[in-house]
């Protein structure tokens, strides 16, 4: 695998980078998620400096993880903001373990969700918003105390919940700086060139255009349906496998089941 690393920072996004990165942050500023900001409020800003650590998880949660386990290693925790309307399911087993590891590494979970979709499916998006919370809290015995919009410069839509943390209120815009990596364009430049301009950042990155190769964001999307399809079909060929051994028992299996679930009731 040819690793393609760039002499500008801000045209660098390998994974070795990013770590280059974090210890930069954790060096200059505090380091805090939006569980943070939720538990201290306004008091924030009583941190001489500081970063808000933000990830919005577009397409692979194998990516997201690797993020995690990157800033786990330097010490940060981050706020994942997971859609449940994605390429991405988290509630499959494979990818519902690795956002489990994601919360067991000390980071926690927002909900990202898609306004426009909500509109155009006729539903209620506050009441639906609600539901999408309520299920990600109780799936993973966790607490959510953000969300994040999904393409709201594409959509305009934003809104906010009680007790929930809208990423995108003016705070979080205009009382600190917020910088973002979005398809590997940081627009003001690489978050580290900033760090002695501002005290209190707003760190926007996305899981899927940090990698080891450091490839371009596009080819990078491609990259991603390879490894969906290889994990798909790795899981068919273990349901085969599951089904056949199943097949050779289906006689003494039958029996178990009668035995357990159709007796005649006294």
């Amino acid at each position: 695998m040819k690793v393609i690393r760039s002499n500008d920072p801000g045209r660098d996004f390998t994974t070795d980078h990013y770590r280059e990165m974090m210890q930069a942050i954790r060096g200059s500023h505090r380091t805090i998620c939006f569980r943070d900001v939720h538990a201290m409020g306004r008091e924030i800003f009583e941190i001489p400096k500081f970063v808000i650590m933000r990830h919005d998880v577009e397409f692979s949660i194998p990516a997201a993880l690797r993020l995690a386990e990157i800033e786990a290693d330097e010490g940060i925790q981050s706020t994942f903001f997971l859609l449940q309307t994605s390429d991405y399911n988290p509630f499959e087993e494979e990818e519902a373990v690795q956002i489990r590891r994601i919360l067991d590494l000390g980071h926690d979970i927002g909900l990202h969700y898609d306004a426009a979709l909500f509109e155009r499916l006729g539903m209620d998006a506050a009441a639906t918003a609600e539901a999408q919370i309520r299920l990600f809290e109780t799936f993973f015995s966790t607490k959510v105390h953000a969300m994040s919009s999904h393409m709201p410069m594409r959509s305009g839509k934003t809104f906010s919940l009680p007790g929930v943390i809208d990423t995108y209120d003016p705070m979080f815009l205009t009382e600190m700086k917020y910088i973002s990596d979005s398809t590997q364009s940081w627009r003001e430049g690489v978050v580290t060139q900033n760090l002695e301009k501002y005290n209190h950042i707003h760190l926007l990155t996305h899981e899927y255009i940090w990698h080891p190769g450091g490839w371009d964001w596009s080819a990078l999307l491609f990259v991603e349906v390879q490894d969906k399809f290889a994990r798909a079909w790795k899981r068919a060929e273990n349901f085969i496998n599951m089904y056949r051994e199943g097949l050779t028992m289906r006689a003494e299996k039958d029996r178990i089941f009668k035995e357990r679930y159709m007796k005649a009731e006294d």
